[in-house]
């Protein structure tokens, strides 16, 4: 005999971080280094200039001489869990929403890091 039954359910909240525009975004998968624990949507992806791994922009992250050590790459489009995934959608072209965007803990989204955003043809509304 057939049982129809209700098991659970599951309920994900996750910001929609691109911006209406005619102008479509430009969004390519990268590979995020691991162990970085639960991305969400909106975190800034930078480039470590040491270990040329993709992880959380942190805007602090400086060599001794005050140099950055990180390189902003784009923005992720969806919540990334980094110890089961690496493989990330991200926008390297377009417009986003100003709001939704993270940066490592103890840091802001200012206007320095909205500056290095548009240098890379990304940017917040």
């Amino acid at each position: 005999m057939p049982v129809d039954g209700k098991i659970g359910t599951v309920s994900i909240k996750e910001e929609q971080i691109i911006a209406d525009s005619p102008h479509k975004p430009v969004i390519v998968t990268k590979e995020l280094k691991s162990g970085q624990g639960t991305l969400p949507a909106g975190s800034i992806i930078a480039r470590d200039m040491t270990t040329g791994k993709l992880v959380l922009y942190d805007p602090a992250a400086k060599d001794g001489d005050g140099n950055p050590t990180q390189e902003i790459v784009g923005v992720l489009t969806t919540i990334v869990d980094t110890d089961r995934q690496t493989l990330a959608p991200l926008i390297v072209h377009g417009v986003v929403i100003a709001k939704f965007l993270k940066v490592a803990e103890g840091s802001t989204v200012d206007e320095v890091v909205l500056s290095n955003l548009e240098k890379k043809t990304i940017w917040a509304v």
